[in-house]
């Protein structure tokens, strides 16, 4: 056992010469030692489609019809159908290697990988010598050797642009009439940059240009025809300089989808005529040439054998050729043409877009009758050892090798497992196939696996052994030799590429593989994969046959503990599936609802078999993920009051892919801003099962280390919580001290705060909504600063809830907020009070209408206000400069001197005016001019660069209410008693009386009090 540890029994050289997708690459002795007999259907012809009869041949009766069917015409043209890949060309090559060399047959064998058109002429015209034949040859031989692929390819769409204007409407019919003649399609075709997209790389007509000049590589296929993707329609292709049939026919394509359809069309039914005229073929010099060919092997007695492995090849002339192969042989009772019997490889889908009259001319030919190899394997046991004997010759030519096969007796395949020292363990634990080939390193789930995963996904069974070979046997063989090797098999180039089908083959239950990464952490993929693979993914951890564990280099594990703790648990395991083709569904739990158990099996579904989480079930995981960390968050640290569902929601905690991601989950377009990030793994997958359980209320099934996994996810995730609802609620640090400068800044314009007022001050105001907040200063204050601070006031209340729901704890049923976290929101309000004003500063939504009255033309308003006090004090000290005299004794003063006026009867006085000043300022401080004058001594009015907080600390506090009433009162009693004094000189004409000698003294002594005044503050 140990020498079958890291065992290979082949090397890639040999993988690669012997293992071949096309048939014509080998040679007769590898090609017969890999053929396998294939599974071919009679179909019967229905127009352009065929249906199945239900008959199955063999190659032996394929080639048995096709050598012995009669017909009274004397051609036989027998389809082989089938999609791409599925062994046409591989029947076709039998059949030349079983057909027995005769003087008396003609063999013509047009591989398909020659398609240049000088190969296919020349193949149909080897062998006989004839002047206009040789003429033909010399013409092909010309036009093939005067393009090179560009300009062919500009001459071709050139051809059918003329072959499509030559047409008339009466030759069509329908709305093909709207796209024929000179203002049709044809236009589109002359159109330089609408050229140029139909000759870009990739595009049908390029790449048939390739192929008619050069044969074509291995592999590699050109579309058999036109296709939508072929048409220049696209709106970036109309230009300026675009003419205008042009533009119109284009269009009208654009706008209606089903003329695209009919463009198609046309261009594959004169696409022919095109090749036919332009490689010198036209007026059916192919047809006569071939009918001189027929006529020449008639007089030599010969049957003419025709073998073409695809018939897009001869694409160009195909009609002149049907024709040809199917003329009847017969003339006035003499054979005047050779028999001909053609077998033609017709890949299905060309077959469906045949013209209508090379399907027809086929069906006549064929008695109604195809050959299909579109086999479906996979969904018997009859399956599943067709694909083990396919694939086992291959196995073991790749194991003998090139040269010993071609070395072999004739008719003997050497067997390389008959000598292998390992053989009785490798066929014990991979199996072999019928014949008695090994199926190493592939057992038979492995293999059938494999093919379901090459299949294409409209047809999960079906066989198509060109993709087997190309994309799954080789691969494999060559990254497997390299991976067994080094004990890394299989390989990740292996899991990634080859995976379980939905609804075809079961994936590895999601509960096997959590066992396995938890039991085997290093192997634990590999192993994994190793299961579903070859061990037919079991319902319950086992180990792998002894021989696939020990050249697999897995380890076994300790299986009997597991069962041992399986038997001790709750758990049901399930039974293990019958069939290796029909997928088992795990009963994941015995009674749970419908609704329920749907949603396991998608879980199930995404975690084993790759499939994608619906949006249901991911919408349910997303809210159960970020509800348990809301649900988690008690919103202490630091402490805020709390936000519920609805609000945080919008405050971006949601229950979407922007906070939860799952791994290939529906609805993941906002994944990239995702906090709690879950990938597809075994542990996930279960753990989901915990949680739909959990919100279907259904916990039997519950595993306690989910719920534990819940808690600590939600626990981890709190932090991001916090950050992610400061961030989408602006509510960070940053928001924070935008917000208390706004509402600093609202309490200054209010009077209760000045910059530099201390820290205590400053926050009590920060956090009150200023409700019964007055300033009595009204009258000196801007009508500017008025309006705005009552705009701000509007909306002061909603700002201060903001930040102290943001700095406070939430208490009570309410949640309401009674104490703001001092500790947090005092470095706050100071960071805020380090600037006042607003222009740089980014603003939360939140503050914003607190701060529109702020936001522009501050400056303009702080300093307007700073104009307007100065502008009243300096007024004021003009009629009440500093003197000794009290402001209150000057108002006595002058009222006495009125009352002494009045009295004497001098007329001219408004007493009355004067004396409503005089009430006003009743009981107004005038001491308090002092320390106004102090303040605005401290900014400069003028000065441009003065701060904003330096003009702000003397505009923004509470100033005498009575200010504006000294200036008016002081304004109206100079007036008054100039007028007063006038007028009682001009009454007692040069008479002083005692009360025109006092108001004439008070007069004197207050101008030459404020004479004092202005020289003292002019001499500063």
């Amino acid at each position: 056992m140990s020498e079958f540890k890291r065992f290979v029994c082949w090397d890639v050289e040999n993988v690669i010469s012997t293992i071949q997708t096309e048939a014509v690459v080998a040679s007769p002795a590898v090609f017969l030692s890999t053929h396998t007999p294939l599974s071919i259907q009679r179909s019967r012809i229905d127009g352009r489609s065929f249906s199945n009869t239900g008959e199955s041949v063999t190659e032996q009766d394929v080639l048995d019809d096709f050598l012995n069917r009669r017909t009274n015409t004397g051609t036989l043209l027998l389809p082989v159908v089938g999609e791409s890949g599925s062994g046409k060309s591989h029947l076709v090559r039998w059949i030349r290697e079983n057909i027995k060399s005769s003087d008396s047959r003609k063999i013509i064998y047009l591989e398909k990988s020659k398609t240049s058109l000088r190969h296919v002429i020349e193949s149909l015209l080897d062998g006989v010598e004839d002047d206009e034949i040789d003429q033909i040859r010399k013409d092909i031989r010309q036009v093939t050797g005067t393009f090179d692929v560009t300009s062919l390819a500009r001459r071709l769409i050139t051809q059918l642009s003329v072959a499509l204007a030559d047409l008339s409407r009466d030759s069509v019919t329908g709305k093909k009439r709207q796209l024929v003649g000179p203002r049709g399609i044809s236009l589109l075709l002359q159109d330089p940059l609408l050229q140029e997209q139909m000759l870009e790389p990739g595009k049908f007509i390029p790449q048939f240009a390739q192929h008619f000049l050069n044969d074509r590589e291995s592999g590699k296929e050109r579309p058999p025809r036109f296709s939508l993707d072929d048409l220049p329609l696209s709106a970036d292709a109309i230009t300026g300089d675009m003419a205008a049939p042009t533009r119109q026919i284009f269009g009208i394509l654009m706008s209606r989808p089903e003329l695209q359809g009919l463009t198609v069309e046309l261009l594959n039914e004169h696409w022919d005529k095109a090749v036919r005229d332009l490689s010198a073929l036209g007026g059916g010099r192919l047809l006569g040439a071939m009918q001189k060919v027929r006529a020449i092997y008639a007089r030599q007695g010969k049957e003419i054998i025709l073998l073409v492995e695809d018939f897009a090849l001869i694409q160009g002339v195909q009609r002149d050729l049907l024709d040809a192969i199917t003329e009847t042989s017969q003339r006035e009772g003499r054979v005047a043409l050779a028999p001909m019997r053609t077998l033609m490889a017709i890949t299905s889908g060309y077959f469906h877009d045949l013209p209508e009259t090379a399907a027809t001319r086929i069906s006549s030919s064929t008695g109604g009758f195809v050959y299909n190899l579109d086999i479906v394997l996979g969904e018997g046991e009859t399956g599943t050892e067709e694909i083990a004997s396919f694939v086992a010759r291959y196995l073991n030519a790749a194991r003998v090798g090139r040269t010993a096969l071609e070395n072999a007796p004739s008719g003997s395949v050497p067997n390389k497992c008959d000598d292998c020292p390992v053989r009785t363990v490798c066929h014990e634990s991979f199996g072999t196939a019928a014949d008695g080939f090994g199926l190493y390193p592939f057992n038979r789930p492995a293999l059938n696996r494999v093919v379901h995963s090459l299949a294409p996904k409209e047809n999960p069974y079906a066989f198509v052994p060109r993709n087997v070979l190309g994309n799954g046997i080789i691969p494999i063989l060559t990254d497997a030799r390299e991976a067994i090797e080094k004990g890394e098999f299989p390989s990740a180039s292996f899991r990634e590429n080859f995976k379980a089908v939905k609804g075809v083959d079961r994936a590895l239950p999601n509960s096997v593989s959590e066992e396995v990464d938890a039991r085997d952490p290093l192997n634990g993929t590999r192993r994994r994969k190793a299961l579903e693979f070859w061990a037919d993914a079991p319902s319950q951890l086992v180990n792998l046959p002894e021989g696939i564990g020990k050249a697999f280099s897995l380890p076994a594990l300790d299986v009997e503990t597991l069962k041992a703790e399986l038997a001790s648990s709750t758990a049901s395991p399930t039974a293990a599936p019958t069939s290796t083709s029909v997928v088992a569904k795990q009963a994941v739990t015995p009674a749970v609802s419908p609704a329920l158990q749907r949603k396991l099996e998608v879980i199930e579904d995404w975690a084993a078999s790759g499939s994608r989480l619906t949006t249901e079930v991911a919408a349910t995981i997303r809210t159960m993920v970020s509800r348990s960390v809301q649900y988690r968050e008690d919103w202490l640290m630091p402490p805020i009051r709390p936000i519920g569902g609805t609000d945080i929601e919008k405050a971006g905690w949601t229950t979407k892919a922007n906070t939860v991601s799952i791994e290939d989950a529906s609805a993941e377009a906002l994944s990239k801003t995702a906090v709690v990030v879950l990938k597809r793994n075994p542990s996930n997958g279960e753990f989901f099962k915990s949680l739909v359980r959990l919100n279907a209320q259904e916990t039997d099934e519950v595993r306690g280390q989910d719920v534990v996994r819940l808690a600590s996810t939600a626990e981890k995730h709190r932090a991001a919580l916090r950050d992610r609802v400061a961030v989408n609620a602006e509510r960070t640090d940053e928001d924070l001290v935008a917000g208390l400068r706004v509402s600093l800044l609202g309490a200054a314009m209010a009077g209760q705060v000045v910059p530099g007022m201390p820290i205590d001050a400053m926050y009590a105001a920060a956090f009150n909504k200023g409700q019964t907040w007055t300033r009595p200063d009204t009258s000196s204050r801007t009508e500017s600063w008025m309006k705005r601070l009552e705009a701000h006031m509007q909306h002061r209340s909603s700002l201060v809830e903001t930040l102290v729901n943001s700095l406070g704890l939430g208490q009570g049923a309410t949640g309401a907020v009674h104490v703001v976290d001092a500790a947090r929101a005092i470095p706050l309000v100071k960071r805020a009070a380090t600037e006042w004003g607003l222009a740089s500063v980014e603003l939360p939504r939140w503050a914003r209408e607190a701060a529109l009255p702020w936001r522009t033309g501050l400056d303009v308003v702080v300093r307007g206000q700073l104009e307007e006090l100065t502008a009243l004090v300096t007024e004021i000290r003009q009629r009440f400069p500093k003197s000794n005299v009290a402001g209150e004794r000057l108002v006595q003063q002058v009222s006495t001197a009125m009352q002494m006026a009045k009295a004497e009867g001098i007329t001219g006085m408004q007493g009355t005016e004067l004396q409503v000043r005089a009430a006003a300022v009743a009981g107004a401080d005038w001491s308090s001019l002092s320390q106004l004058e102090r303040d605005l001594s401290r900014v400069a009015i003028d000065t441009p660069g003065e701060s904003l907080d330096s003009i702000l600390a003397v505009t923004a506090p509470v100033r005498s209410p009575h200010l504006r009433e000294m200036h008016e009162y002081l304004m109206t009693a100079d007036s008054l008693l100039d007028a007063a004094l006038t007028a009682g000189r001009m009454q007692t004409q040069n008479t002083v009386s005692n009360a025109a000698d006092q108001l004439a003294g008070l007069l004197k002594e207050w101008k030459q009090a404020t004479t004092e005044a202005r020289t003292e503050e002019e001499g500063k």
